[in-house]
């Protein structure tokens, strides 16, 4: 996985992902997301490596790729 697509994940799938249900959010997988980019923050000031991001990475994309339609359905009424 490449720092774009990392970052992809992070700052557009993952967070329409977790505020779909606006004003609601899923706490759970905000949380997760806050964590990837605190690492990925990290990683990019040099005091993380990358590596340490690609755990969590796994599970968000995991739950972004279940979720695939729906996203794509919110993105397209959403534009």
């Amino acid at each position: 996985m490449s720092p774009s697509s990392v970052e992809h994940l992070l700052c557009h799938q993952a967070r329409l992902l977790a505020r779909r249900d606006a004003p609601i959010i899923d706490q759970e997988l905000e949380q997760q997301r806050q964590a990837a980019l605190e690492i990925f923050f990290q990683w990019q000031d040099g005091v993380a490596k990358f590596q340490d991001l690609l755990p969590v990475v796994a599970v968000l994309e995991k739950k972004v790729n279940l979720n695939r339609a729906l996203l794509k359905w919110e993105q397209e009424h959403l534009d």
